[in-house]
C-alpha cells in the first residue's frame, strides 16, 4: 500500500505510519509539500476541516500514483467558553471519494490556549489527537467500501415472575447506563445456543427458558472510534446485527450471580419504568417494540393496569 502525505512535516508522516501500524497495515508513506488554502492556525472547526481537504485533494494532484492520500490539520474552535483545540484527517482513495475523521476536541485552559492560537506547542498537542482523526477517517473509508461486516449477537429480553425486565451495569458504563444482556455469537452456534451460554456465563444460573424469538432484528453500525477498537483486536466489524429474544427466568434473584470483571450491578425494573434507564442512543426504542410486537405485551399491558387500579383504589 502507498500512502502520500500532504505535508512536509516530519510530525505528520510519523503520525500516519504509527497510526497505520497500529491498525496492523503495511504501508510505505511519502510526503509532498501542498497548500492547506487555509490560515496557517485555523480558527474554525469548518477552516479546519477543509484544510485537510485541500490537503488530502492536492497531494492526489501532485503525485497520482498512490492508493490513498492524506490531510491532516488542526485547529481551535471557540465555543464562547474558551479555545477547543480540534483535528481533522480526510482521506482520499482512488476513486477520489473523501472520507473525514475527527480527534476528540480537548477544552485548552485559557493560558495555554492563548500560547496554542500565538502558534506555540501547537506540534506536540496535535501529535495525540491527530492520530485518531486518521484513524476515524479510515474507519470511514473501510465502512464504505473496505467489506466490513456486522457482528451477530443475540439480545434479550429477560422476564421474572412479576414480570420485571432484567437490565445489567457494565463495570464500563456510566452510573446512569443499563443494558439488556445478551452477547455475541460463537462460530457454530444457534442463536439459541448462544442466548444460553450467554445467560450461564453472564448470570451464572441456567434457569432460563426462552419464550419466543422476535421478528424485530436490530441492526446499527458503531462509531468510528469502536470500529479503530475492532480493527485493532483484527476484527472486521463495522457494527452489530442483534437477534433478539424474550426469555422467562424462572429462578429466585439471590440465584443471579453476575461476573465481576464484567458486571457492576443488575436490577428488575417494571417496564413503565424502564425508558428512564435505556439511556444509549435508540435502545429504548428498540426494547419496546421487541415487546409490542411479541406475545407477552399483554401480560406486560395487564399488569400496568393492575397496578393503575390497586393505586386508584387506595
Amino acid at each position: 500500500m502507498k500512502v502520500i502525505i500532504g505535508s512536509s512535516s516530519d510530525i505528520k508522516t510519523n503520525i500516519v505510519q504509527k497510526a497505520l501500524r497500529e491498525l496492523n497495515l503495511r504501508a510505505e508513506v511519502k510526503k509532498i509539500r501542498v497548500s492547506s488554502q487555509v490560515i496557517d492556525q485555523p480558527l474554525d472547526k469548518e477552516t479546519t476541516q477543509q484544510g485537510a481537504r485541500n490537503r488530502a485533494t492536492n497531494a492526489r494532484k501532485a503525485k497520482p500514483d498512490a492508493d490513498f492520500w492524506i490531510g491532516l490539520e488542526g485547529g481551535l474552535h471557540d465555543y464562547g467558553e474558551g479555545y477547543h483545540l480540534v483535528t481533522f484527517s480526510c482521506l482520499v482513495d482512488q476513486s477520489g471519494d473523501e472520507f473525514i475523521g475527527e480527534g476528540v476536541e480537548v477544552h485548552l485552559p485559557e493560558n495555554v490556549s492563548d500560547e496554542v492560537k500565538n502558534g506555540n506547542q501547537f506540534g506536540e498537542a496535535i501529535r495525540i489527537y491527530a492520530k485518531e482523526a486518521f484513524q476515524n477517517a479510515y474507519a470511514n473509508y473501510l465502512k464504505a467500501k473496505g467489506g466490513l461486516v456486522y457482528r451477530e449477537k443475540v439480545n434479550t429480553v429477560i422476564l421474572n415472575s412479576n414480570n420485571q425486565i432484567l437490565l445489567l451495569q457494565l463495570i464500563n458504563y456510566g452510573d446512569t447506563d443499563w443494558n439488556t444482556p445478551g452477547g455475541g455469537i460463537e462460530e457454530g452456534e444457534t442463536p439459541e445456543e448462544a442466548v444460553f451460554r450467554e445467560l450461564k456465563e453472564e448470570l451464572g444460573t441456567d434457569k432460563f427458558e426462552i419464550i419466543e424469538k422476535s421478528k424485530i432484528i436490530n441492526k446499527y453500525e458503531f462509531p468510528d472510534f469502536v470500529v479503530v477498537q475492532q480493527i485493532k483486536k483484527g476484527n472486521q466489524y463495522k457494527g452489530q446485527k442483534q437477534i433478539q429474544f424474550i426469555v422467562r427466568f424462572s429462578g429466585t434473584n439471590t440465584e443471579i450471580k453476575t461476573q465481576d470483571e464484567e458486571i457492576r450491578a443488575h436490577i428488575w425494573v417494571d417496564y413503565r419504568d424502564l425508558e428512564t434507564y435505556l439511556n444509549f442512543p435508540g435502545q429504548w426504542e428498540n426494547v419496546r417494540e421487541v415487546i409490542e410486537k411479541s406475545s407477552v405485551k399483554a401480560i406486560i399491558a395487564g399488569k400496568i393496569a393492575r397496578n393503575y387500579l390497586h393505586h386508584q383504589e387506595k
